[in-house]
């Protein structure tokens, strides 16, 4: 009999609650996303979050991967799933045993048959840097990135000044950029294949409603118009955030206008962005980049940003 899904009995609710609290701590800090106590902490928040009810909660599946046809018959792993607007979501994937490829083969098609039946047409995986396990699994499944985190760290001691002048942005600037970022935003997240156009309008502005309250002067947000030869080429917007108890910096946006592109100012405005994150004392800067922007991510990994974390999709 091939690997089958059985749902995890609600007497082992407890016991693979707290194993996979351990996983999901050590997988944030093993990739260096997240450390010490803050892997710890959001560990617990994303399970608050999505298990507000425990084993009974609706939105989730937690289903034990059996195999009763090799020579040592049993369980191999977990899966924890939630689907949201047409998406499974693989929240979690655990194995007890290294599966072979024909266990991981036997597996994709119990789960996209479940995907199938729960009336979903999509199959979602974010996956960790060191989650070997979870990368063999996807790889050759017809899985394409749909976005990423990233991080630089430590911050490179580079000796060469950028030839883009960070200015902060006017609040008259602001009113434009504020409705342009959060309409290109929205636009990213429906062509990332994640969200619907609805769906990726409302959380466009929640995050933007989020982040900045009280506009160009909130706290914690540096926004910066970049400039080179007297033009105006880009704009950059950095929040301060703290990572194991010493100042952060996550770039929230970055953009070159029109008619200023392939001309190197996006590799210079990211120099002048290392700047600014050293003049707040932060030693790392994080980033997220949509797996379609391939040139981004070139240039970010060419500055020596590595990936953290990575969300795959597959349409099913």
């Amino acid at each position: 009999m091939p690997v089958q899904l059985i749902p995890l009995d609600e007497s082992r609710f407890d016991a693979w609650l707290i194993a996979t609290r351990e996983r999901l701590i050590r997988l944030r800090q093993g990739s260096r996303m997240l450390l010490g106590d803050d892997a710890v902490a959001h560990a617990d928040a994303f399970l608050a979050e999505l298990l507000p009810d425990g084993w009974a909660t609706e939105t989730s599946l937690i289903l034990t991967i059996a195999d009763d046809g090799t020579e040592a018959p049993g369980e191999i792993g977990t899966v924890w799933l939630a689907a949201n607007d047409g998406i499974l979501f693989v929240v979690d994937l655990a194995f007890s045993t290294a599966p072979d490829e024909g266990q991981r083969d036997e597996l994709f098609d119990a789960l996209t048959a479940l995907v199938t039946r729960q009336g979903v047409h999509r199959l979602s995986m974010a996956l960790y840097a060191t989650d070997a396990d979870g990368h063999a699994f996807l790889q050759g499944r017809g899985f394409e990135l749909a976005s990423m985190q990233m991080l630089l760290e430590p911050l490179p001691g580079r000796d060469v000044a950028p030839r883009v002048q960070l200015r902060r942005m006017t609040p008259e600037r602001f009113r434009t950029f504020a409705a342009y970022s959060e309409a290109a935003f929205a636009d990213d997240l429906v062509a990332s294949g994640r969200y619907s156009a609805e769906a990726a309008a409302t959380e466009s502005h929640r995050q933007m409603t989020l982040e900045l309250p009280d506009g160009v002067d909130s706290s914690g947000q540096m926004l910066f118009t970049a400039h080179a030869d007297g033009d105006e080429v880009g704009i950059l917007w950095l929040g301060e955030r703290t990572r194991d108890a010493r100042p952060h910096v996550f770039v929230l946006d970055i953009e070159v206008a029109e008619g200023h592109r392939r001309r190197g100012h996006g590799r210079e405005i990211m120099l002048a962005a290392e700047q600014a994150a050293r003049q707040v004392g932060a030693g790392s800067i994080g980033l997220h980049v949509f797996g379609f922007n391939a040139g981004a991510i070139a240039l970010y990994e060419s500055l020596g940003y590595r990936r953290v974390e990575q969300r795959f999709l597959r349409s099913v």
